[in-house]
């Protein structure tokens, strides 16, 4: 980790320090990885802002899971914020960092809107780490922590509006495939969250193919 950014790391990891449902540190480092790559392959944006906006944006998952309110609400955005002034970041870059904080999340696939080019990379950098194999292997984990049924059989699978992150609603585990992340790799933002996510879309795939047949007893 970079000095620059190493003090943001250790404040994120201290408030994720016992989470386990697949928004914990290693998430939030390898978001951060994703999307200092992404910077740099786009060659667009603001480093600084992306990196800390990528390393806090679930800083405030135990809070939500708590409280039932959402992780980039108004409140936790408040919580967030006096986190990062705390360790040093300057007034000068918090509004930006917050801003992108507060939109990663939103999905408006139906209606876009125009994007910072610091949101579009975090918001790739973070869908990219929900598909693929991490993708796969955190939704379970998701679904375990939060008491959620793997797959009931015969479940509703069509899902034809954009996805809704509502902590007081949420699909089986298969279901939310199917839900959201299915559909990241036609919403990236960039030209390298795009390619990336092609090939991580094909992993999720295959991986649903196997489930089924599996389930069904195909031998």
């Amino acid at each position: 980790m970079e000095p620059i950014f190493q003090p943001v790391a250790d404040k994120v990891r201290a408030f994720l320090e016992a989470e386990a449902c697949g928004h914990d540190y290693f998430h939030a480092e390898r978001v951060f990885k994703n999307a200092l790559y992404i910077q740099a392959q786009e060659t667009a944006g603001d480093r600084y802002i992306i990196g800390v906006a990528a390393l806090a944006h679930d800083l405030c998952r135990p809070w939500e899971k708590q409280t039932g309110k959402s992780h980039f609400g108004e409140e936790a955005l408040e919580i967030i914020s006096a986190a990062l002034s705390s360790v040093g970041v300057l007034d000068t870059h918090l509004p930006a960092i917050i801003e992108v904080i507060r939109y990663h999340d939103v999905y408006d696939w139906d209606n876009p809107q125009p994007k910072s080019i610091e949101l579009q990379i975090v918001q790739d950098a973070d869908n990219l780490d929900a598909i693929g194999a991490l993708g796969i292997a955190r939704t379970f984990a998701f679904g375990g922590a939060n008491g959620l049924q793997m797959y009931e059989p015969g479940e509703n699978l069509d899902f034809a509006t954009a996805y809704v992150d509502n902590p007081n609603h949420r699909t089986t585990t298969i279901a939310h495939f199917y839900e959201k992340l299915l559909k990241l790799q036609d919403h990236m933002n960039t030209t390298t969250g795009k390619r990336l996510g092609h090939l991580r879309h094909e992993r999720m795939e295959h991986f649903l193919t196997d489930f089924f047949a599996e389930w069904n007893g195909d031998f």
